[in-house]
């Protein structure tokens, strides 16, 4: 199911102000009544749709062309998410029950990086690179640049990195490999959990888990996350395969839950949370098709 924006409505709003020759001011007035209303039922009939419907979408949104290679997502405690751009640091925060970018702001100097993945610890947010190095900064107001540190994890001659969550019952940071690189594990899915302050590698652990377990039934070679969330019910690990067009939940202990194919139309799964009310909102990049955030009734 896909929600649509009011467009009669919102057309009869400027004809009624274009034959009665308001103000700007008053056009804008009226637009932003129309928008909070749209909100305010879209928003109602997910939640209504999401507590009947199990397999198909309770909303899907066509994100802005600024978006088209949207990558991870982080789930704020309001409910929000934050996405961000694959090539420079801009940082978005989206409403998921209405598709709206609420604000953008950037990191200082708009620094150019392979950026593939986002977490928020606290009031903390870590940006990663497919290196390992994590950028560490706090939120802006709208079109602001914020200050930032840097950490290497030099993880980066061990695993190339797309997944990053924070793990706030233990206090660290959970980086699954894309793909590892050590002979050692080239059977394996291999996590990374990176305590936090970020202050002693030796305090890094790694947790590995047969291919073969995570593969299960399914007709995939290998699983590549492409990002992780955690089940806020569970605590589980909860990991996209964008390549595979796949979904797999682990234990922190490395016990495989399950593992099945996304449903039909991911052609690019970046992106992944699920919220507390149990809505799991996946993001695509562009691909021939535009860049898109979707909601699903979440179960396990």
């Amino acid at each position: 199911m896909t929600f649509m924006r009011p467009l009669a409505l919102l057309a009869s709003v400027l004809a009624y102000s274009s034959g009665c020759r308001q103000t700007p001011e008053a056009i804008a007035s009226q637009l932003r009544r129309v928008e909070a209303v749209r909100q305010k039922q879209v928003a109602q009939r997910i939640v209504a749709a999401a507590s009947s419907k199990k397999e198909q979408p309770v909303a899907e949104w066509i994100v802005p062309p600024e978006l088209r290679e949207i990558s991870g997502l982080a789930l704020e405690p309001n409910g929000f998410v934050l996405a961000h751009d694959d090539e420079v640091a801009r940082i978005y925060e989206i409403d998921p029950k209405t598709g709206i970018i609420l604000k953008r702001f950037t990191l200082a100097g708009l620094p150019h990086g392979d950026f593939e993945a986002i977490a928020m610890a606290g009031s903390d947010i870590y940006l990663l690179e497919s290196n390992g190095k994590l950028y560490k900064f706090k939120q802006g107001p709208d079109a602001s640049e914020v200050a930032y540190s840097t950490y290497d994890t030099r993880l980066g001659h061990e695993c190339e990195f797309e997944s990053l969550v924070f793990e706030a019952d233990s206090s660290r940071l959970v980086l699954p490999c894309k793909k590892a690189k050590g002979k050692d594990v080239k059977h394996e899915l291999v996590i990374y959990r990176v305590p936090l302050p970020l202050t002693d590698s030796s305090a890094f652990s790694k947790l590995t888990i047969p291919m073969d377990e995570v593969i299960g039934g399914n007709k995939w070679k290998t699983f590549r996350p492409s990002d992780v969330t955690i089940d806020p019910e569970t605590g589980n690990y909860v990991m996209l395969g964008s390549i595979e067009k796949a979904i797999a939940t682990v234990t922190p202990d490395g016990e495989v839950v399950s593992s099945r194919p996304l449903p039909k139309g991911h052609n690019q799964a970046e992106g992944v949370a699920i919220t507390r009310d149990s809505l799991l909102i996946v993001s695509d990049e562009a691909t021939h098709t535009p860049a898109t955030i979707t909601l699903y009734r979440w179960r396990r």
